[in-house]
Formats: structure tokens, C-alpha cells, sequence
């Protein structure tokens, strides 16, 4: 049982992980590597649920779509020869085309097709920041998993396609077999805070919440060189969106350490 002091203690560790981490992920969005990324990354459309299976179904490997226009944006070209991606577009018209503010309505859609960046050459895009955590500690990692199994969760680790290196499924955790400890704590922390029924519906939040536990986490178990700060920022979030969630941060990462610092 954590005494008086002990419990503030860590009350204090924790805020002081979190006011760094706000503070890096700041400075991540700063960076110049960081904002030629965000600029890249927001010519992209982000697509419905029924697209992105679309997309899934005709190219699995796909990573960065695109309608052959955008593309030409950016300087690459679609090679010759390949087939794009069918997905649905809204067909989006003036409720009344007379005047100039009439509301926009959707009539219906149609298909159009995109392609993924392995479809094109052109100018090299820029490189995404670095946001994997890769340490493995073995003693935390198995501490971790017992504690997962006192709240009904199972952990597997097995290969995950692409770059996903981990996913919580509610009641249950895959972890890709090169992923860091990070990558469980992080997991574990969805199962935690985002798998009732009145969970958040932002999936921003969601990330931030979980990977805010992971790096507090990891930090007080020595874990180094956290990616935190990049992944955090590849989310579009920044310091000011720490503040809602600090409690709910505070509160399940004391619950992971000391359940599992015996």
C-alpha cells in the first residue's frame, strides 16, 4: 500500500513527465522535419469508414492516397499502367444555385478513383519523423502482462502488417513482435480509458490520452529514448490539448505503476 508521502511523491513525478512531454511535443510540431511533414500530410483527404475499406480491399499496402490532380500537385506522376483505387465521391451542388450563400447540399456520389504513393514517382516525399518507441525491457514487459490479466486482458504478440505496432481490442492486445514496451503500455492504456461505452469519440484525444500514460510509464521505469513527442505531434496535437485530459492521465498512469512497481 503506497504511503502518504510515496503517493505524493509520484503525484509529482507524474505531473513533471507530463509538463515535459507537453512541452516536447511542442517542439517536435516546431521542428523543421516535423512541419515539412504536416505540410505533406495535409493535402491528403481523410476518407469515410466506407472508403477506407475500399481501399484496404483493392490495395492493402496502401499507405498515402491520392486523386491523380493532387498528385501533379506535388510533383509525382502516376506511373503508366497502373489502376487507381475506387472509392466514392459526394456530388455536392448549391440548394439554390441563384444565390451566392445557399447552403451546400449532397446528391449523391460517384466513383472516382485515387492512387497510393507506390503508384507514383516524381519528388521524393518528405521522410515521416521518427515516432517508434523500439526498447524492449523484458522484467516490466512481463509485470505488464500479468497486470493485464488481472483485468481480463489477454496479450499476444504476433507480426502486424505495415507499420501498426500495436492494437486494443477490448479485452484483448496484439503487439508486433518488434514493438518497444512502450508499445504495450500504450495498448494497455486504451484498454483502460477508451473501451467502455461513454468513451471519447475523438480519436485524437484518444491517442494523446494513451500515449501520455505510455510515456509517463516508461519514463519511471528508466525506459529512454522516447518518440512520444513525434508521435504526438503526427496526431496535430500540441501542449494546449493536454489540459481536459490531465486528470484521466494522472489517475490511470498511477494505477499501472503501482500496481506493477512491487
Amino acid at each position: 500500500m503506497e504511503t502518504q508521502t510515496n503517493a505524493h511523491d509520484l503525484q509529482k513525478k507524474i505531473t513533471g513527465y507530463l509538463e515535459t512531454l507537453a512541452l516536447e511535443t511542442d517542439e517536435a510540431r516546431r521542428s523543421e522535419a516535423m512541419q515539412k511533414y504536416l505540410v505533406f500530410a495535409s493535402k491528403f483527404h481523410k476518407y469515410s469508414p466506407n472508403n477506407v475499406l475500399l481501399i484496404m480491399l483493392t490495395k492493402p499496402d496502401a499507405t498515402n492516397v491520392a486523386g491523380f490532380q493532387t498528385w501533379k500537385k506535388m510533383n509525382r506522376f502516376v506511373k503508366k499502367g497502373e489502376r487507381g483505387i475506387p472509392i466514392f465521391a459526394p456530388m455536392v451542388y448549391k440548394e439554390n444555385p441563384d444565390k451566392e450563400d445557399s447552403p451546400k447540399v449532397i446528391s449523391g456520389f460517384r466513383i472516382v478513383h485515387v492512387f497510393d504513393v507506390s503508384q507514383t514517382a516524381g519528388d521524393p516525399l518528405p521522410p515521416t519523423p521518427d515516432w517508434k518507441s523500439p526498447e524492449q525491457n523484458e522484467n516490466l514487459r512481463n509485470k505488464l502482462i500479468a497486470f493485464a490479466k488481472s483485468k481480463s486482458i489477454e496479450v499476444i504478440f504476433k507480426d502486424l502488417p505495415g507499420e501498426v505496432q500495436g492494437v486494443s481490442k477490448g479485452g484483448l492486445i496484439e503487439i508486433d513482435s518488434c514493438a518497444g514496451t512502450k508499445t504495450l503500455i500504450h495498448e494497455l492504456a486504451h484498454e483502460l480509458m477508451h473501451q467502455d461505452g461513454n468513451c471519447l469519440s475523438d480519436r485524437s484525444i484518444k491517442e494523446l490520452e494513451a500515449e501520455s500514460v505510455a510515456f509517463v510509464v516508461s519514463k519511471y521505469f528508466g525506459i529512454e529514448d522516447l518518440k512520444s513527442p513525434n508521435y504526438l505531434a503526427l496526431q496535430g496535437l500540441k501542449s494546449g490539448d493536454f489540459t481536459n485530459s490531465l486528470t484521466r492521465i494522472h489517475e490511470v498512469a498511477r494505477e499501472i505503476i503501482s500496481k506493477v512497481d512491487l
